[in-house]
């Protein structure tokens, strides 16, 4: 079970460190998940994508609510 749990920590880290700054900087020139499927072929699940993409606007936005 910790072998688990460490794999999928792994492959997290691994696929926010390759695709997730790219990600976030879509996000922040305007572009939703739909769009970045559509315009990019990463090679990561609609869900992965797309919790990127909620994540980063929900920092955004504690971020200027501060």
């Amino acid at each position: 079970m910790e072998n688990q749990y460490f794999n999928e920590a792994l492959q997290n880290f691994v696929q926010d460190f390759a695709y997730g700054g790219a990600i976030r900087h879509l996000v922040d020139l305007g572009y939703d998940t739909d769009r970045i499927i559509k315009e990019y072929h990463y090679p990561l699940s609609r869900d992965t994508i797309d919790k990127i993409v909620k994540e980063h606007l929900k920092e955004k936005n504690k971020k200027n609510i501060s």
